[in-house]
């Protein structure tokens, strides 16, 4: 999937708390791990961590540190390659520096009406970074224009939201499965 060039982004700020205002939340080791973890099941990279806080970078690049240079490095270094796709950064304006990305923003209620199912992402030009929200979603009119909105998971259940993990491993699903279906996905990447 690297030739489709996809990437992520995990939004910690500006996000939306309970009550519907503009919100920051903490990054948790769950967050960093996960993610990392997907991405490369998925072959996808690189993962963007968006805080505007020093120390919550100081945290991860120590997470990072450890499980890629330190015990951690030693005990399990497969867990490191994962995590080599993480980028800190503190707006997600700073992605747009790396590579000219396309922004898709995703919620399990998009304030459009037309969305765009994640199958289709690879026949678009690109690249593309689906950028996902913590806390209650994404505060998107604190952020720079998508090129639109994912169509969001449909669910049978009461709750209508998924956790944020779930939500990034079905639609990396989806997306590689249309692509291997394609056949836009060689046999090395699709492990």
């Amino acid at each position: 999937m690297k030739d489709a060039r996809i990437g992520v982004a995990l939004v910690h700020h500006p996000v939306r708390n309970r009550l519907g205002e503009v919100a920051t939340t903490a990054i948790t080791s769950m967050d960093v791990h996960d993610f990392a973890r997907t991405c490369a099941f998925f072959d996808v990279a690189p993962v963007y961590l968006v805080h505007p806080a020093p120390a919550m970078h100081e945290l991860v690049a120590e997470m990072l540190r450890y499980w890629m240079e330190g015990e951690g490095a030693r005990r399990n270094p497969g867990r490191g390659k994962a995590l080599a796709a993480i980028r800190m950064i503190p707006r997600l304006e700073d992605a747009l520096c790396d590579a000219p990305w396309r922004l898709w923003f995703t919620s399990a209620r998009p304030p459009v009406a037309e969305t765009t199912p994640i199958e289709q992402l690879p026949q678009l030009p690109g690249p593309h970074l689906i950028v996902f929200g913590t806390g209650w979603g994404l505060a998107w009119e604190h952020l720079p224009r998508p090129a639109g909105w994912l169509s969001p998971i449909a669910g049978t259940g009461s709750v209508r939201a998924l956790s944020v993990r779930a939500a990034l491993a079905i639609l990396l699903d989806r997306l590689r499965r249309n692509a291997s279906q394609k056949g836009e996905v060689s046999d090395a990447s699709a492990g």
